[in-house]
């Protein structure tokens, strides 16, 4: 079973000074680095979908997957669809959507979920208490689906589909950082950006994969457990 976990990183950002791809969160990773770090260890290829700052989000990134939206003004959706489009041809049986200002997801989550998933033809969706929280998780089948939805918002276009809620020990999937004050009330300090990436190896130091985004790639360590998803 393949599964692809795409990270929405289009989005604006407005109410944060910095790009939210690109915001310190543990350690020396950034929001993005952290959550592909997260979903690499729990098995799954990774993709990242960019618009606003994509080029500044491609350098602090040169490992990763990024894949460019180009309506991304236009509405959430639309970045949701690139990110289908490419999770599809790379021959996804799983997708797995997950908005990059929530990086405090837990590993174990994502691999409990995946064990959930078997061939559901259902979406699965993680709750903390009785909240609904992310990722959002489904087969090929049903991400056909929601490729082909209209609508302009996640949210409201998955109230139309069918989705399973599943309990889950972890808080994680229900922060939502996506505002200076919550940032700082977790971090104790204002949003800042994470350090730039260290120079690339030398030429032979190591072999590279087949488009499969690697700990490698993204950095060691694991995310932090640490309010839903916003417009990214």
């Amino acid at each position: 079973m393949k599964a692809v976990a795409i990270i929405l990183a289009a989005g604006e950002a407005r109410r944060m000074a910095h790009p939210k791809a690109l915001i310190l969160h543990e350690g020396d990773k950034s929001f993005l680095q952290s959550l592909a770090s997260t979903f690499v260890k729990a098995g799954c290829q990774v993709l990242g979908v960019v618009g606003k700052d994509a080029e500044a989000i491609r350098k602090q990134h040169p490992g990763m997957d990024l894949r460019e939206s180009e309506q991304w003004r236009d509405s959430q959706m639309a970045s949701v669809k690139t990110g289908l489009d490419a999770a599809l041809a790379e021959g996804a049986d799983v997708v797995v959507l997950h908005p990059v200002d929530m990086p405090a997801l837990r590993t174990n989550t994502v691999k409990s979920m995946l064990k959930l998933m078997g061939d559901s033809d259902e979406m699965l969706r993680p709750e903390f208490e009785g909240a609904p929280g992310w990722p959002v998780m489904m087969s090929r089948g049903m991400a056909e689906r929601l490729r082909a939805a209209d609508g302009e918002q996640l949210e409201t276009v998955l109230k139309g589909m069918r989705v399973r809620r599943v309990p889950m020990k972890d808080p994680g999937v229900l922060v939502n950082i996506n505002a200076p004050e919550t940032y700082e009330r977790l971090f104790g300090s204002a949003p800042t950006l994470a350090p730039p990436p260290a120079p690339p190896k030398r030429k032979g130091s190591g072999k590279r994969g087949s488009g499969l985004t690697t700990v490698s790639d993204v950095g060691e360590g694991a995310s932090a457990p640490m309010a839903a998803a916003s417009d990214e």
